[in-house]
């Protein structure tokens, strides 16, 4: 499910660093693809990609340069060197111009998210423009965290990725709700520390509360409570039956 979602969003973004291997993720999203592969190469030579994708038309460009003149999937390689060779307002008015141009069939995006500056924004933005965000879990190699947004909806899920080599098969197997019950369960917050004062209370205050008794609990507890009524000298008492019009 997880998978085909992927593959039917228009930008992807994916977020790795350097101990993540992408290859059998971005050689799934560009399997059974009709068209040319056009790579912004910021980071590998055209020579690594044609190696990559043996059985891909490749075309390898750089900066402005990128505008596919046939249907293709565009691929950026490296949105962390786009950055500091251009800067950031042109590579996000170049990002803009591949998604609105009509040969453009997908757009993927890549990010080395341990290169990003502390506090940067980039992030933010590349997630506001990308209908499929795919980040890489910092401890699990083979774990990602998949969100997409899709006619004002928003899919969120993880998944375990795994390849199988001889058969060349890759799949997506989401994490058991067991497994996410039990995070949820370690990071519940409690009602109190929401608050700057004291809403609970404590064992001695419970045990103080339970031994207040109220002056009309005796009369209730005897089974003499009443209830006396007392017109005022303002009351409309009407003694007229109100149903007296009718035939019961």
């Amino acid at each position: 499910m997880a998978l085909f979602k992927i593959k039917s969003a228009f930008t992807v973004l994916i977020e790795d660093d350097i101990n993540k291997n992408i290859l059998p993720l971005l050689i799934e999203l560009l399997e059974n693809t009709d068209g040319m592969v056009q790579v912004t190469c910021y980071e590998q030579p055209l020579s690594v990609w044609q190696t990559i994708l043996q059985d891909k038309s490749i075309k390898c460009l750089k900066g402005f340069d990128n505008e596919p003149v046939a249907k293709s999937i565009c691929v950026i390689d490296s949105l962390n060197q786009m950055v500091l060779d251009l800067g950031w307002s042109a590579s996000l008015n170049n990002i803009k111009s591949l998604q609105t141009n009509s040969n453009v069939t997908k757009l993927i995006l890549i990010l080395h998210r341990d290169c990003l500056i502390p506090n940067s924004k980039i992030e933010t933005h590349l997630h506001h423009i990308s209908n499929a965000v795919i980040s890489f879990d910092e401890v699990m190699a083979n774990k990602i965290w998949v969100q997409v947004k899709k006619s004002g909806k928003i899919f969120k899920s993880e998944e375990i990725m795994s390849y199988d080599a001889p058969t060349s098969t890759f799949k997506l197997s989401p994490v058991l709700k067991e497994d996410n019950l039990k995070v949820t369960q370690s990071e519940k917050v409690s009602p109190g520390s929401l608050t700057t004062f004291k809403i609970e209370t404590d064992q001695i205050q419970q045990l103080e509360k339970n031994k207040l008794k109220l002056p009309y609990m005796n009369k209730i507890n005897e089974g003499k409570g009443k209830v006396f009524y007392e017109p005022d000298v303002v009351d409309d008492w009407d003694d007229e039956d109100p149903d007296e019009d009718l035939d019961i």
